[in-house]
């Protein structure tokens, strides 16, 4: 059976990019890509490794595998051991490997590498292994070639990805920022009440006593009085300081949904 690409790729492109797009969550977007590239382009497996800047290793996150072949998903690789990974990642051009060795433990017999990028910077791979006495039918070698459309097809649908990868992985750490603040606000607001209650508590208790009489002399009473201001001067120190994290967390938290929505923007400008 022969999967070339048809006249169609275009708008089969668009179908999927859209849904892909569709989701910040990188788990599914990873799946989505591998499981439509492994089916458009018939492939016997499909693998993406995120890659994070200037690591020297990946790790498998999604795969489409047919059977009876040999899963790679969790599977850690190391690039120095595999330069056409590296050469991906360095050049974000298509990479095409068909000499492997006879005891290859995943059967592979040609390899379609592309890198997932975002403003010319690498954030992902993924590669295509057409597999000994797979889905590709008898034809032998014949079938083994990558044709310029699907080479082309697999290069802008990474392209897609990548930008996807990228939103999704800044809404990520967005969520993670938020968690992390949410946190940060009720330890600060456990330590607030406290801050709040000590100064207070001085001050009803000093004023207390000295409604009530409590103090031997003139010159306790003053004391009291004085500690009452003291604790009155503290208050309105921690009082302050309270409102002036408010206003700093609430800056913070715009100028994160606007580096959001700017973001968002860049990529459906795409």
């Amino acid at each position: 059976m022969n999967h070339q690409i048809s006249a169609q790729s275009q708008k089969l492109l668009l179908q999927i990019g859209r849904k892909i797009r569709r989701t910040l969550d990188l788990d599914t977007i990873w799946q989505q890509t591998v499981n439509s590239l492994g089916q458009t382009l018939g492939v016997s497996r499909c693998i993406i490794c995120p890659y994070p800047s200037s690591r020297l290793q990946v790790k498998v996150a999604a795969e489409y595998c047919q059977e009876p072949f040999l899963p790679m998903l969790g599977m850690e690789i190391s690039l120095t051991s595999a330069p056409h990974l590296i050469q991906a990642l360095a050049t974000l051009e298509p990479v095409v490997i068909e000499s492997f060795t006879a005891d290859d433990p995943f059967e592979r017999q040609s390899v379609l590498v592309v890198a997932t990028a975002y403003q010319e910077q690498p954030n992902g791979i993924i590669s295509l292994h057409r597999c000994e006495d797979g889905s590709l039918g008898e034809s032998g070698n014949a079938d083994r070639s990558w044709t310029e459309s699907q080479i082309e097809f697999a290069q802008e649908l990474a392209d897609q990805v990548g930008s996807a990868i990228a939103l999704a992985t800044l809404y990520q750490e967005s969520s993670e920022r938020t968690q992390e603040i949410s946190q940060l606000k009720k330890q600060f607001l456990l330590s607030a009440s406290h801050e709040l209650r000590t100064p207070l508590n001085h001050i009803i208790g000093y004023l207390q006593l000295t409604i009530d009489d409590q103090a031997d002399d003139p010159t306790e009473e003053r004391d009291f009085i004085q500690e009452a201001h003291r604790s009155a001067i503290h208050l309105s120190k921690v009082v302050s300081n309270i409102l002036d994290y408010i206003q700093l967390s609430e800056a913070c938290q715009a100028h994160s949904e606007l580096a959001t929505v700017r973001s968002k923007e860049e990529c459906r400008q795409q």
